[in-house]
């Protein structure tokens, strides 16, 4: 859970221009912090190394919150250490002033990549970038927006308030 937590911070600030988030800010994360996952049901199933939570999911570390309908965690076969998260219906990521919504995140632990599907969209303050799909590649320190068909990536980015 705390990397998947850490790709989504890390998204929030690779998708938005470096003057929004400037060396006078605060401290964004801290990983040390332990995370809560509340939700209307827990299924937890060793065979199948998994866990998944279901109804009005929240799932808080420190300044960092993460919801949706469900969320299910897969474990690694050899060891008690996530595989991979999907986080699924009204997903929605808050930290401080950044916003993060889509139908669906993917988080590979393996790939180190964070996965936004569906009507995307990350916001801070005024600017925006909104596609069908946000891809963060966190080892290549690179992201990728994508539209649809029916619909092309979109960026609004706000000249900084001088005041």
């Amino acid at each position: 859970m705390k990397k998947w937590i850490l790709a989504a911070l890390f998204l929030l600030l690779a998708t938005v221009p470096p003057s929004l988030y400037a060396a006078d800010a605060p401290a964004d994360y801290d990983a040390s912090q332990p995370i809560e996952i509340s939700a209307q049901q827990l299924e937890a199933n060793r065979e199948e190394r998994r866990s998944i939570f279901r109804g009005d999911v929240v799932a808080v570390q420190g300044n960092m919150t993460l919801k949706a309908d469900t969320l299910t965690v897969y474990f690694l076969k050899e060891e008690n250490r996530i595989d991979r998260l999907i986080a699924t219906g009204h997903v929605r990521v808050d930290q401080l002033d950044r916003i993060a919504t889509a139908d669906e995140a993917v988080y590979s632990r393996v790939d180190e990549v964070l996965t936004l599907k569906g009507n995307a969209q990350v916001e801070q303050g005024q600017n925006r970038v909104n596609g069908n799909e946000i891809v963060l590649y966190l080892n290549e320190n690179r992201t990728l927006v994508t539209g649809s068909e029916q619909g092309r990536v979109k960026a609004v980015f706000s000249p900084e308030d001088d005041q």
